[in-house]
């Protein structure tokens, strides 16, 4: 009979811990991710991609989002479940009928554990192969696009280059002026001229130039030179200003991909400590032997320099922190109920209100940690573990504390 009624009342909790999971998942997704969707469809859309194609790439992008959803969104069911129970009476019959509190916090804990193992399959399943898709979708589509749009009477900005022409007619040109302000200004002009894509995996484009006059400052001086040649060919390189959404990052590579790369970082930073060490020895020598106060002195405050700042490697460190995140923001799915315990000793009107509420505050305070520890793994050779992972145990420990002083 107790067998029962317990199964009964993890049946309870367990589906009101879903209903609300789908709330808040659907709350925290539009919220949070639905413009920065939206903001690669428009980047899409004025190039007039057909719109399926555009759905294509929006589904594809969706599982980089989720990471951050599904542990906000179990802090957030987890904490208007029990404000709703304790606001309805609900935490009193149940203790009232001698049934513990942990009969309500275990279907919990396994319903975001479940979410937890979701999250960590989604970053390092999903997400890898889905971005995989999505960078050849996206490749694709820009190389069908006119990345130059050439029309009569009209201008170009490619990075410091302008390029503005008369007469226009399929790949052919009348008229056409090139300026380029990078390193050495110079003015290219023909009279007619043919503009060919010549490398579609790099957006390369070729100006063929018929009667092509160069002017060129020269360094140093005011003076300009002058060229021209009966045919000239230009090239224009847009490979620079291929959107970087279709590039990939350490954070859309699965563990494995990442355990490699850390490998081979790692022995970048051994050579360095390496040269680190050789540099300390040298000036260890060169302070014994020394032959005056001010040359002891400048070898001691070389070698204190060199203990101040050890050797860091940006990718080792960088490699090493997305692999934590993953893991981390994977547990926080199941951590961070612990911090929504206490709302079960509390009555409170309007307990999902209060719950939402609260589960609000513990999002930030989390974003904001995870956040800080983002911006210091690359200014401490620490390893990021201990970092990525303050975030979860700050919250998860807080949650604790305070269940611990609740009165029972």
């Amino acid at each position: 009979m107790a067998r029962s009624r317990y199964s009964l009342v993890s049946s309870y909790v367990g589906r009101s811990y879903l209903a609300n999971f789908a709330v808040a998942f659907i709350f925290f997704f539009f919220i949070f991710f639905v413009n920065q969707i939206l903001l690669i469809a428009q980047r899409i859309l004025v190039k007039n991609v057909s719109l399926l194609s555009v759905l294509k790439l929006v589904t594809l992008a969706i599982p980089q989002f989720l990471l951050y959803t599904f542990p906000f969104s179990s802090l957030t069911a987890s904490a208007m479940v029990l404000g709703d129970f304790s606001a309805n009476n609900e935490i009193l019959a149940l203790r009232s009928s001698g049934i513990s509190l942990r009969h309500v916090f275990r279907p919990i804990l396994a319903c975001s554990l479940v979410v937890s193992l979701i999250t960590f399959l989604t970053a390092d399943v999903v997400l890898p192969e889905s971005h995989n898709r999505y960078r050849h979708l996206y490749m694709e589509l820009m190389r069908k696009l006119p990345t130059l749009e050439i029309t009569s009477y009209g201008s170009n900005s490619i990075g410091n280059q302008v390029l503005a022409n008369g007469l226009a007619s399929g790949n052919s040109v009348d008229d056409l002026v090139l300026f380029d302000s990078a390193g050495q200004k110079q003015v290219v002009s023909a009279p007619s001229a043919s503009v060919s894509m010549v490398d579609p995996l790099r957006f390369i484009y070729a100006l063929d130039l018929d009667d092509a006059s160069l002017l060129a400052s020269t360094s140093g001086d005011d003076s300009l030179n002058l060229a021209k040649a009966d045919r000239a060919i230009f090239y224009l390189d847009f490979s620079q200003q291929v959107p970087e959404v279709a590039t990939t990052t350490p954070s859309q590579l699965p563990i494995h991909e990442l355990n490699n790369r850390i490998s081979q970082r790692r022995i970048a930073l051994e050579q360095d400590w390496e040269k680190n060490d050789q540099t300390m020895r040298r000036l260890y020598d060169t302070a014994r032997q020394a032959d005056s106060p001010s040359a002891y002195n400048q070898a001691l405050d070389q070698i204190d320099e060199l203990r101040s700042h050890p050797p860091i490697v940006f990718y080792l460190q960088y490699y090493r922190a997305e692999k934590q995140k993953k893991l981390a923001l994977s547990m926080a799915c199941f951590l961070l109920v612990f911090l929504t315990f206490p709302l079960a000793y509390l009555h409170v009107r309007h307990g999902r209100l209060i719950g939402f509420g609260v589960a609000m505050l513990s999002a930030v305070a989390y974003w904001y940690l995870l956040f800080f520890a983002q911006i210091n793994i690359y200014r401490t050779p620490v390893n990021p573990l201990f970092l990525m992972w303050v975030p979860d145990v700050v919250m998860s420990l807080a949650g604790l504390v305070a269940l611990w002083r609740m009165p029972k």
